[in-house]
């Protein structure tokens, strides 16, 4: 039975001390980490500012934070939030990422749903996130700004996930637009998982048009995509 007052990891159901998340530190700490490149975020072998592919082939942004991979023990979380209507789990994974990221951006912008996605889900987890994000650098006496209104989804879309690489590089064409002027010249987008990069960079194309100059990704999962997709 559990003792009133006394909390209890959510992940291994033991007690831990007062925390700034469900988890208690050792199941955090069974969170990967490993090596990467600092700009497209995924694994490389050793740490690294641009890794050969960014050398080749840059993303459209600047660089990527994230907490790690999309496996366990995020990936439960991840996708309960995304979902499963577990829409509170922002809250925990935003704390966490929040701890990745140095020099937080002035203005986050959440990846956009599309109107007829937002009602059948009833939130956007990107906008939770910002929020989160928001608060948490602030707490750090770091003046940043979620505008969930900047960006707009204009084209329904099909789901990204299980779609081949080509296709989701086409999939998302013309479905954003930058709805009000921009006035920060270092901005952030912010999304649950990031694999291709596909729609980050259709979003950062859009900013860039607006006149921002550097544009970082905040991710909870950076995940790299299989060579037979």
């Amino acid at each position: 039975m559990q003792k009133l007052g006394v909390s209890h990891c959510d992940y291994c159901n033991l007690a831990m001390p007062p925390s700034s998340t469900i988890w208690c530190q050792h199941c955090i700490n069974l969170i990967p980490s490993v090596p990467r490149c600092q700009q497209c975020g995924l694994q490389t072998e050793h740490e690294t500012d641009v890794c050969g592919e960014c050398l080749l082939h840059p993303p459209q942004w600047d660089r990527l934070f994230c907490i790690s991979d999309y496996s366990e023990p995020l990936k439960e979380y991840v996708s309960k939030l995304k979902y499963a209507q577990h829409f509170w789990l922002a809250q925990d994974l935003g704390v966490l990422l929040s701890k990745s990221i140095t020099e937080p951006a002035p203005l986050i912008i959440p990846v956009p749903l599309h109107w007829k996605r937002f009602w059948w889900r009833s939130y956007n987890q990107s906008d939770l996130l910002g929020w989160t994000l928001t608060r948490e650098f602030n707490l750090e006496k770091t003046v940043t700004r979620c505008d969930t209104k900047i960006m707009k989804r204009i084209k329904a879309t099909r789901p990204q996930q299980g779609l081949s690489r080509s296709f989701r590089q086409t999939n998302l064409l013309g479905a954003f637009k930058v709805m009000k002027p921009i006035h920060e010249k270092h901005v952030a987008i912010v999304d649950d998982v990031v694999t291709t990069g596909a729609t980050i960079n259709l979003l950062c194309a859009e900013l860039r048009k607006a006149g921002v100059e550097r544009i970082d990704v905040y991710a909870v999962c950076r995940t790299g995509w299989s060579k037979n997709n």
